[in-house]
């Protein structure tokens, strides 16, 4: 695991690509799936400032360096670029127990929430992010996104919230997990 999470710089994202799910630790700045709608909305707010012309906005990183778009299309591109920051389902879980016993429990809450889903073959991004970041705001054309819980699509696997028994570690689900 390259990165730790750690609630407002690293979030969890899971991702769903040709029906495989991985979970990864990244930036958070890499998930803004379309950085021109992004950088619109900045000059567009700095101007209501009376900030005239700022910019650019956006800083150039290499996991989307050439990515303005981070759409179906252009994941190919972006996949072996962030696959330093993938992690298994059973790291996580490790993580989260050790998480609950070195740190609060509303510390460990808040950086092991997975903080967006991104489903490239259906073409949606949710978002659980906690702070005022509207990844939902900036998906590419075609695309669907919603602030909502998307917990309930993530197969059960896949829930590192779990631990090898199916007891819950820590409660993120609204329904307990049920559905």
């Amino acid at each position: 695991m390259l990165l730790e999470p750690k609630a407002l710089e690293n979030i969890i994202v899971g991702v769903l690509f040709d029906n495989r799910f991985k979970w990864y630790i990244s930036p958070k700045d890499i998930w803004f799936l379309d950085r021109e709608k992004l950088e619109e909305a900045y000059r567009k707010k700095f101007k209501e400032m009376g900030l005239g012309n700022m910019g650019p906005f956006i800083v150039e990183d290499d996991e989307r360096k050439g990515i303005e778009i981070l759409d179906e299309d252009s994941y190919a591109e972006f996949a072996p670029r962030i696959a330093k920051y993938a992690v298994s389902t059973k790291e996580l879980r490790e993580s989260l127990k050790l998480n609950l016993l070195t740190k609060t429990k509303e510390d460990t809450f808040y950086s092991f929430m997975p903080s967006l889903y991104v489903n490239f073959d259906k073409r949606e991004l949710y978002s659980l992010y906690s702070e005022p970041a509207s990844y939902e705001d900036f998906v590419p054309e075609n695309w669907a996104g919603g602030y909502e819980d998307f917990l309930p699509f993530i197969d059960k696997a896949e829930k590192y919230w779990y631990d090898e028994n199916e007891s819950v570690l820590l409660n993120f689900e609204n329904d307990g997990g049920k559905k």
